[in-house]
C-alpha cells in the first residue's frame, strides 16, 4: 500500500495540520491521514501461489505467497514511478544473516524511491516467530563501539535493513511498552501502536478490531503486529509531508525521529527512537538536517582498474631466437650455393 498525500489546504507554518472527519463517517473512524490519497498495490497475497514453484526458491516466503523480494523491488519502484510520496511496505521478509540470498534489486528500489522520487519508505520491523523472523539481541555491554549491536545480528528484516533509506518501525502496547514479539534489531527507528487496532471488515467494509474466523467455531483474532504499526507512522509521515512540504524524504524521517519519545537509553534495537508523536512531529521546531542521507550525498562508481598487459618477453624471445636460426640457415644456404656455382 502506497500512501500519497495531495496538496495540502492553504495554512501558515504555525497552524497544525488537522482536518476534520471527512463525510461519511459517522462512527469517528477516520485514520492517521484521512485527506490522503491511497494507491493501494498488491505484490503478493494468500490467495496465490506461483503455478509451478520450484523446490526451494531463496527469494520466496511462505507466508506471503507468491510474491518474492524481487515483486516487491518492482512493487517499491512502480508506486514511486506513480508519484507516491509515502510508501508503506506493511510485509516483512526475514533470511539468516549468513544467508546468499540476493537483496540488490531491492535495495536499488528502495535507494529510488528514497532519493530519486523522494518517498518516505515506512516498512514493518517484522513480528518475531512469523515467516522464518527470530529475535535479534538488544544490545552488548561489553562492545560499547557498536551500540546498535550490528555484530550480533542472526535476522536480517528486509526491506527494513536498508536503514539509510527505509523507517522501520516497531510495535508497542497501549501503555507504550514495547511487545515482546516485536521484531528487534539495529535497523529499527521507531516504534508505534501495535495492539487494539481499528480497521475495515474485508467482509462489509465497516470498521472491525479483529481478523473474522477462518473456520466455524473459531474466535476471532485481535489486529496486533508491526504491519499496523509501520501503517499508522506512514499517517503522520503523510500529514508531516502536507505541512512541510519543502522538506525531503529523509527530512521527513527525521522530523519523526527527533521528536519521538525516546527510551531509557535514548535509543534501542526494539523502538529504535521512541515512541511516534504525531503533534510532536507537526508542531515542534526541528532543524531540517541533511536532504539526504549520508550514503547517498554522492554515488561515485570506480572502474576496476585495467588488468596489466600481458607479459610476451617469453613469445618475443622465442621468435626473435627463431628469427635469427632462420637467418642463419638462409645465408648458410646462399654461401653453399655460391660455392656450388663457382
Amino acid at each position: 500500500m502506497a500512501p500519497s498525500n495531495g496538496p495540502p489546504d492553504p495554512q501558515t507554518e504555525d497552524e497544525p495540520a488537522v482536518p476534520p472527519p471527512p463525510p461519511g463517517a459517522p462512527d469517528g473512524v477516520v485514520g492517521v491521514a484521512p485527506h490522503a490519497t491511497i494507491i493501494s498495490i498488491r505484490q503478493s497475497s494468500r490467495a496465490f501461489e506461483p503455478v509451478n514453484p520450484g523446490p526451494a526458491d531463496p527469494n520466496s516466503d511462505e507466508k506471503v505467497k507468491a510474491g518474492t523480494l524481487n515483486t516487491l523491488a518492482r512493487a517499491v519502484v512502480h508506486a514511486a514511478n506513480m508519484g507516491a510520496k509515502v510508501i508503506n511496505i506493511s510485509v516483512t521478509s526475514c533470511l539468516p544473516a549468513a544467508s546468499s540470498t540476493d537483496q540488490r534489486a531491492l535495495g536499488a528500489a528502495v535507494w529510488y524511491a528514497a532519493t530519486v522520487k523522494d518517498a518516505v519508505i515506512v516498512a514493518a520491523a517484522g513480528n518475531d516467530g512469523e515467516g522464518g523472523c527470530d529475535n535479534n539481541p538488544m544490545f552488548d555491554p561489553l562492545d560499547p563501539s557498536d551500540p546498535r549491536d550490528w555484530h550480533q545480528v542472526k535476522t536480517v528484516s528486509s526491506p527494513s535493513w536498508f536503514s539509510d533509506y527505509v523507517l522501520s518501525v516497531g510495535a508497542v502496547d497501549n501503555s507504550g511498552a514495547p511487545i515482546s514479539k516485536s521484531l528487534a534489531g539495529p535497523w529499527v527507528a521507531a516504534a508505534a501502536p501495535g495492539v487494539g487496532i481499528m480497521g475495515l471488515s474485508p467482509e462489509t467494509g465497516g470498521p472491525a478490531n479483529a481478523y473474522p474466523p477462518i473456520r466455524p467455531g473459531e474466535k476471532n483474532m485481535p489486529f496486533w503486529g508491526t504491519s499496523f504499526s509501520a501503517a499508522y507512522v506512514s499517517g503522520v509521515a503523510a500529514l508531516v509531508r502536507a505541512k512541510y512540504p519543502g522538506l525531503s524524504a529523509h527530512q521527513i524521517i527525521n522530523r519523526i525521529l527527533q521528536t519521538a519519545h525516546n527510551p531509557p537509553r535514548g535509543v534501542d534495537n526494539q523502538v529504535g527512537y521512541g515512541v511516534v508523536d504525531p503533534v510532536a512531529a507537526l508542531t515542534f521546531d526541528v532543524p531540517a538536517g541533511d536532504r539526504l542521507p549520508p550514503a547517498a550525498q554522492s554515488r561515485l562508481v570506480h572502474p576496476a582498474p585495467p588488468p596489466p598487459p600481458p607479459d610476451h618477453r617469453a613469445r618475443n624471445m622465442a621468435l626473435v631466437f627463431s628469427g635469427v636460426v632462420v637467418a642463419a640457415i638462409a645465408v648458410a644456404s646462399l654461401i653453399v650455393r655460391a660455392r656450388r656455382e663457382r
